[in-house]
């Protein structure tokens, strides 16, 4: 079985039906729901997806509730710690936050980082793949 870390803008897909990768999240979840994968989330992209909504779409601190406890029932989360915080600050070489995720992914043994990100910056070096290559090169439907 697969491990997957969905990077925030996975998690912003699934949530915001607009977006052009909002089916591929959905079907990722699926796939978590039905027990074909195992997939993880950091408390910073929590964080972040909770900022996203109430800032930038209006999202009720009622419906964050919701939805941050349907993300807890349904993925790993993942704490993001100070080790994660030093290990990519010693190692990126773009994006900060993209590393810190990274390493998160890392100390989980994560497979593989989902992310809609074409620059993620990953200086781990575990495979980066976007929603639509990770559904159809993992998860049969």
């Amino acid at each position: 079985m697969k491990h997957a870390f969905l990077d925030t803008n996975i998690l912003v897909d699934l949530v915001l039906e607009t977006r052009p990768s909002h089916k591929y999240a959905e079907q990722i979840i699926r796939a978590v729901q039905t027990g074909r994968l195992l997939a993880y989330a950091s408390t910073q992209s929590l964080l972040d997806l909770s900022y996203i909504l109430t800032r930038g779409c209006k999202t009720k601190i009622s419906e964050i509730g919701k939805l941050m406890q349907k993300f807890s029932n349904t993925l790993i989360i993942c704490d993001t710690v100070k080790h994660f915080i030093s290990l990519a600050a010693a190692h990126y070489t773009n994006d900060f936050e993209d590393a810190v995720l990274a390493a998160t992914a890392m100390d989980a043994y994560c497979d593989v980082i989902v992310t809609g990100d074409k620059d993620f910056d990953d200086p781990f070096g575990l495979p980066i793949v976007s929603p639509d290559e990770f559904c159809r090169e993992y998860i049969e439907e």
